[in-house]
Parts: C-alpha cells; sequence; structure tokens
C-alpha cells in the first residue's frame, strides 16, 4: 500500500512539474510585439572636471622640487577660490631627461622636464572659468579638457522621469504596430531598462600663457546642456 501511494506521490509530481513547464512554455511562445522606447532629459550639467599641466625645465633633478612647489601654489590659489580640497588630485607625476641631437657628439643631455597633472571635479560649474584663470596666473602651462557632466545624484533625480518617457515611447510604437497588425495589446511580457548618459566636452589648450592673462580678464566658460538617456526593450502581448 505505501509503495502505491508512493508511486501515485510521484506521478502527481511529475504532472505539476510538466504542467508548470507547460505553462512557461506557452508563455514564451505566447505572440507578442517588441519595440525599443527612449527617455530624454536636457538638463544643466552639475558637474565639472578640469586638467591643468604644470610644467619645469632645468639642468638638474631639483626641478621636481621646484615643480612640486609649482603645483602647491595652483592648489592653494584654487582652493581659496572656495573649491574644497577633496574636489582636486595630483596625477600622471613624471620626471624625464631632455636630449640634443649634436652631428659630432650625437645625443647629448640638455636637462630634465618635470610634469604634474592637477585634476579638478567639482559641483561648483559656475566657477569653471575662474578655476582656468587662476590655475594659468599661477604657473599652469596647458590646461586640457573641461568635461561638464551629469552626476549620478542628477542622474537618480531624473530616473524615474526618464523611464516614464522611455516607457511611454514603447509603448506607443506597439500600440501603433498592433493597430497596423490588426491585434490587440494585452499585456507587459517583459521590460529592460537601459541606462546611458552622453555628454558634451569642451576642449581648451593654452600653452605657456601664465605671462598672457589679465587678471581682469575673466576666461568665460558656458556648458552646453546634457542629455540623460534611459532606453527600454519592451514586449508586449497580444491576441
Amino acid at each position: 500500500m505505501k509503495r502505491y501511494s508512493l508511486i501515485i506521490s510521484i506521478l502527481l509530481i511529475a504532472v505539476f512539474m510538466l504542467s508548470g513547464c507547460g505553462t512557461q512554455q506557452a508563455a514564451k511562445d505566447a505572440p507578442s510585439i517588441n519595440a525599443v522606447g527612449t527617455g530624454k532629459i536636457t538638463t544643466k550639467p552639475d558637474t565639472v572636471e578640469l586638467r591643468f599641466r604644470m610644467a619645469t625645465e632645468g639642468k638638474d633633478n631639483t626641478i621636481q622640487s621646484a615643480n612640486a612647489a609649482k603645483t602647491q601654489k595652483a592648489i592653494d590659489a584654487i582652493i581659496a577660490l572656495g573649491i574644497p580640497k577633496e574636489d582636486l588630485q595630483t596625477q600622471n607625476i613624471t620626471f624625464s631627461p631632455r636630449h640634443k641631437w649634436d652631428e659630432k657628439l650625437g645625443q647629448q643631455l640638455i636637462g630634465y622636464r618635470a610634469e604634474n597633472t592637477i585634476v579638478v571635479k567639482t559641483k561648483k560649474t559656475e566657477d569653471a572659468g575662474r578655476i582656468v584663470d587662476t590655475a594659468v596666473q599661477n604657473g599652469c602651462e596647458m590646461v586640457g579638457s573641461l568635461q561638464f557632466s551629469l552626476s549620478d545624484e542628477g542622474k537618480n533625480k531624473l530616473l524615474d522621469q526618464a523611464i516614464s518617457q522611455a516607457v511611454a515611447d514603447a509603448k506607443a510604437q506597439a500600440e501603433s504596430a498592433a493597430k497596423a497588425a490588426g491585434v490587440q495589446i494585452t499585456g507587459l511580457k517583459t521590460i529592460n531598462v537601459q541606462k546611458e548618459n552622453s555628454n558634451p566636452i569642451i576642449y581648451n589648450e593654452y600653452a605657456k600663457l601664465a605671462q598672457g592673462v589679465a587678471d581682469s580678464v575673466a576666461t568665460p566658460v558656458l556648458p552646453q546642456d546634457t542629455d540623460y538617456i534611459v532606453t527600454v526593450v519592451a514586449a508586449f502581448l497580444v491576441r
């Protein structure tokens, strides 16, 4: 009797498993319309990143400490603008020999070059021009890229709005396709959210302008709007 009960239990479990697999397969095979929707929010960037290069050339390795002092002077000047110290960092410290080719003596060592790169990443986007001028006036040899972007905090504030736009866009496309095909949307099968961000980048380069920038002239830096984009890939059930 116990044996028969065990056999019946195994058969019932198998039936339920097969029934579940059938339901899953039916859902998988259900007719659907796929659509890709986009939600784009255009907003002002809330972060700016600037790169400055400090360089010193000389006959011996004392230029390393001289360049470090120059770098620190620029850092102190930028902090004096009200930029938090944690918004600055030093990158790409290099010290390299300089050579000159002589037809009689061959390659000759003529000195050394030390370089430091300062990176400023701050939410005080309105101070970008002042930061550039301050860096140049305090020994910066070259300003690299000025990159305006939207911070993660800024993106999160716009996420719900962007997703709503993207889903509405996908649904509108699916409804148009369903109408053209003579079917009706009955529900949502799957949806996948893909976040991305497009940021304009402004490139400015100044070669040895430390003596050529007047204190009374501010460099205008006007950030472009940035687009926060969310894409959804959705499958809508139809009948």
